[in-house]
């Protein structure tokens, strides 16, 4: 804790990766302060910065943030997002702005490795800034209000088998309280102009994969040429735009064979409502992407 505010920009600086800060004072005397504990799988960290701070950040970490006074506006992906009082959300594994006034604010970092082991998925992602359900909320309040006193009680040592308990317990609770990221978004990494475009053509085509669209809608969606359209999903996807949308009208028409009942349903049905107008090319694609007939997938599922 201090007042000296070039002690803590260099505190705060290292420890949550700051770039380029650019800082104001919103007061004659600037107070700080922060306290923390870490292992190698979790930290659970408290501060409180009396400026108006605006910078780039980035972490390694899964870090879920919630904020207790003060505002924070964090922008990546083309959005911004205010925190809301009370509310966690899960920060950008990318690169992201933000812009903090006069914060009160509670961060629980989780190792990745831990995160992703817990899993199973190298390729697990949460989907950055999206609020929790009420159920997902009640569930990472409880596991806070359980575990942070003990983890955070400094003169008191826990013993490793008590730090992996909690450490799982938070782990656990992010994975049931935060809305994981679609496997698709992680395709595209990066937060440039070009990643942005190329997301917003991947939500369009996901959302928009029953209608009859094409590269001319695609592009228009992500603010793209057709032929810029193609050029980005060449350099980062090694896809055309035809070869995206065929993708996720199989992978939505594997889905529909999965789940339907084979009594009620016919392959051409499916394949039909999927864009796919002539059956034996949407069988030989479906066989090509998955191994098998789409009759085999049908026919995998029991009678009623």
């Amino acid at each position: 804790m201090g007042t000296d505010i070039d002690q803590a920009m260099a505190f705060f600086t290292s420890d949550y990766e700051l770039r380029a800060p650019s800082i104001r004072r919103t007061h004659a005397d600037t107070i700080w302060d922060f306290a923390g504990v870490t292992d190698e799988r979790m930290s659970l960290r408290t501060s409180r910065f009396g400026v108006d701070l605006r910078s780039q950040s980035q972490s390694d970490d899964v870090i879920v943030a919630w904020l207790r006074s003060g505002s924070s506006t964090i922008t990546f992906d083309g959005r911004s997002v205010d925190l809301e009082p009370g509310v966690p959300v899960v920060l950008p594994s990318e690169r992201y702005d933000l812009h903090h006034r006069d914060i009160g604010l509670n961060l629980v970092h989780l190792d990745r490795g831990f995160l992703t082991e817990l899993v199973g998925e190298d390729s697990f992602a949460f989907e950055p800034l999206e609020r929790p359900d009420a159920g997902g909320m009640r569930i990472w309040q409880e596991t806070v209000r359980r575990y942070s006193s003990t983890w955070l009680q400094v003169d008191t040592a826990m013993s490793a088998v008590v730090r992996h308990d909690i450490a799982s317990a938070f782990a656990d609770a992010a994975l049931r309280a935060f809305p994981r990221r679609s496997a698709w978004r992680t395709t595209v990494s990066g937060s440039g102009p070009e990643h942005q475009r190329l997301r917003k053509a991947l939500d369009y085509v996901h959302a928009h994969a029953r209608e009859p669209i094409g590269t001319p809608e695609i592009a228009a969606a992500a603010g793209l040429s057709p032929r810029g359209l193609q050029q980005s999903l060449r350099r980062h996807l090694d896809q055309t735009p035809g070869d995206l949308l065929r993708s996720v009208r199989l992978d939505g028409a594997l889905e529909d064979l999965r789940r339907a009942e084979r009594d009620e349903t016919s392959v051409a049905d499916i394949a039909r409502g999927w864009g796919f107008g002539h059956l034996g090319r949407f069988s030989a694609a479906y066989r090509s992407r998955f191994g098998e007939l789409p009759s085999d997938t049908l026919r995998s599922r029991p009678r009623r």
